[in-house]
């Protein structure tokens, strides 16, 4: 009994890997806001100005996703405003010459990518400013030693 016990906990504790998810609908997304795909076209006089595109695939095998991703279309599916619609609550999403339309869903999960893209440059400048005033205390103690 202990050694059945002891081998059903290993065999819960190694971990797996799920190979085909299901995504409940097709999705995109476009600066950090995810939009349902729907059956719904938009007629081609309603189309606006390209807003972005797909630059990344969705993690079938872990759900996970960043930057304008999707699960459903390749990189370079183009996204386009929805005249007279606020983008905050739908967008179109090109699809080979039709338009369908994307409906804002929720905001995208926090991805450690979406954080360096945007700590980058902070991090980038407080380098700098170490970095000169390092130096700064150096000159000041050459020169210091140097009067001496």
């Amino acid at each position: 009994m202990k050694k059945l016990s002891i081998g059903m906990l290993l065999l819960l504790l190694i971990p797996t890997t799920l190979h085909a998810l299901e995504w409940a609908y097709p999705f995109v997304v476009l600066d950090g806001r995810v939009y349902e795909v729907t059956d719904e076209q938009v007629n081609q006089s309603l189309i606006g100005q390209s807003i972005g595109e797909v630059t990344t695939q969705a993690d079938e095998r872990t759900g996970r996703y960043y930057d304008n991703a999707s699960n459903h279309y390749p990189i370079g599916t183009k996204y386009f405003k929805v005249e007279g619609v606020d983008i905050s609550e739908a967008i179109a999403v090109e699809e080979q010459g039709t338009y369908m339309k994307a409906e804002f869903v929720q905001r995208v999960p926090l991805h450690w990518r979406n954080i360096v893209y945007y700590l980058t440059p902070i991090l980038f400048l407080t380098g700098l400013i170490i970095t000169y005033r390092i130096r700064e205390k150096v000159k000041k103690k050459y020169q210091n030693s140097l009067s001496i």
